[in-house]
């Protein structure tokens, strides 16, 4: 192999990352999610503890991450696309290709890889989610234990398990991808006996234990263990048995998971016709079953959000890629211009559809202009210096957009207060009972909150029906609207929105 290749891969894979990319670059919050997790870095930035001072179900590593990328590149959200679009994707690229060695067909499943991760919807793929970032860690596993000579080698095992423990800390389903190193150690050194097996899948154990545990240490350290194992463990166990009917879960299926399947459709077409084509059975393995796992994950909760689909673009582009060189030699040209053909139409297409629908405010909620003008509203405020911020609602953008500490904990205030579960429209119709996920004791968490720290201003998203927020209006929580309504004065309503200042705030003359 061309020692040059790689780099001449990853400038290859920085250029069409950036280029797929571009459209959305500039968008200040594509998902609701990245809202949160610029939120919490910031609050992070300033020193609070997370899960006990600012709180969410996702792993540390994803809230770490955003706070490096504006520690290098600048405060907000372009600094954490430019860093994932310049530097995570072409390497996350640059792994697949290495898993073929750098080959033709490695080479495809990199370029695959960043060609139909970008060719869906954007409120999903083009977000910097959580499985975006995990599948860097993830994929380099797959590298480590691709032949039968890399999974008889120990320090490449334990890397390998090393390398998923990292992904699990970007977010859980990443830890459903550890039998895949396990049946690589497990089955190379079959030949040589059960006690070898053993040795190298205990390898890759302690390997995949080590973050986790380095990480436990550092909350038990300070003193936020706890908290930690709740909004990792408890929490998302609960979040995961998603109480959701089975004619709901066949309805999202139809609206996101068989559009996805379309659009795809000629990779894993390609993936099963050339299924023998992989270098070996044990690659096969290893490609299948990570392919596998990711599908499963994508099915946990049936909910199928779409950026639960990301997951599954890496290991079906090296799935795909042997198949795929086949069908781009001179012999099958036909076949060949159809699958570049369909990967260009595909490519452009959503790249246009996603950059209408964010030229528009009134197609994704995050470009609600309300956000906009709730944070032009307090910006201009006479007690805006050294505030702080209450959200009543499903809203952490209206904290993104008014640069404002939170006054709680909470990022979202949804099933543990309110009994409102995500992906789950039975959860606001009444037709599924969530009064069991309600926390009493969240709710002291959050009066003790707004206690020791009180806001300066309160936002109540509910009157401007800002994600199904009208269903839980302010003042059917007695304990809160009774703190708003004796201590805070209304400040104006800005596209329904009502804002609210604490009354002597001690602003006058400022």
């Amino acid at each position: 192999m061309d020692r040059a290749r790689p780099a001449l891969l990853l400038a290859a894979y920085v250029f069409v990352s950036l280029a797929t990319r571009a459209v959305l670059l500039r968008v200040p919050i594509i998902d609701v999610d990245e809202s949160s997790y610029a939120v919490a870095s910031w609050a992070i930035l300033r020193g609070a503890a997370l899960y006990h001072d600012v709180a969410d179900h996702k792993p540390p590593l994803v809230y770490l991450y955003y706070a490096l990328a504006q520690e290098l590149l600048g405060r907000g959200m372009l600094s954490v696309r430019i860093l994932t679009t310049l530097v995570v994707l072409p390497l996350t690229a640059l792994g697949l290709s290495a898993f073929y060695r750098h080959s033709r067909a490695g080479a495809l499943a990199g370029l695959a890889y960043l060609l139909y991760g970008s060719a869906f919807i954007g409120h999903d793929m083009l977000a910097v989610n959580c499985e975006v970032l995990l599948l860097l860690p993830a994929t380099w596993a797959l590298v480590l234990v691709g032949t039968p000579p890399l999974s008889r080698r120990a320090l490449g095992l334990a890397g390998a398990g090393a390398l998923l423990g990292v992904a699990t800390l970007f977010k859980h389903q990443a830890g459903l991808w550890l039998p895949v190193p396990l049946v690589a150690a497990w089955t190379a050194g079959a030949s040589e006996g059960r006690a070898v097996s053993l040795r190298r899948a205990a390898l890759v154990l302690a390997g995949f234990a080590l973050p986790l545990a380095a990480c436990a240490g550092y909350f038990a350290w300070r003193g936020t263990f706890s908290d930690f194992v709740y909004w990792n463990l408890t929490h998302n166990l609960r979040y995961a048995a998603n109480p959701i009917r089975a004619e709901e879960a066949e309805r999202r299926a139809a609206v996101n998971l068989l559009p996805f399947l379309v659009v795809t459709g000629p990779l894993w077409w390609i993936a099963w016709r050339a299924r023998h084509a992989l270098p070996s059975a044990h690659a096969a393995r290893v490609v299948w079953g990570a392919l596998a796992l990711a599908v499963l994950s994508a099915a946990i909760g049936f909910r199928f959000y779409p950026h639960y689909f990301v997951l599954i673009e890496a290991p079906l582009a090296l799935a795909a890629a042997p198949g795929a060189v086949a069908l781009l030699d001179p012999p099958r040209r036909p076949a060949g211009r159809l699958l570049i053909g369909w990967t260009a139409a595909m490519t452009v297409a959503w790249a246009v559809a996603n950059l209408a629908i964010y030229a528009r405010a009134d197609i994704e909620e995050e470009t609600r202009p309300a956000f906009r003008d709730v944070a032009a509203l307090l910006s201009a405020d006479r007690c805006r210096p050294g505030a702080s911020l209450f959200v009543w609602g499903y809203a952490p953008m209206l904290y993104y957009t008014a640069d404002l500490p939170m006054a709680t904990r909470f990022l979202f205030l949804e099933s543990t207060l309110v009994g409102y579960i995500p992906g789950n429209a039975g959860s606001l119709r009444g037709s599924v009972d969530t009064a069991r996920y309600i926390r009493p004791e969240h709710w002291d968490w959050l009066m003790d909150d707004l206690a020791r720290r009180p806001p300066t201003y309160v936002v109540d998203t509910s009157t401007a029906r800002i994600h199904h927020w009208q269903r839980y209006p302010l003042s059917s929580y007695p304990r809160l609207w009774s703190l708003v309504s004796r201590d805070y004065e209304r400040l104006g309503s800005v596209d329904e929105v009502q804002v609210y200042r604490r009354k002597g705030c001690a602003c006058e003359g400022r």
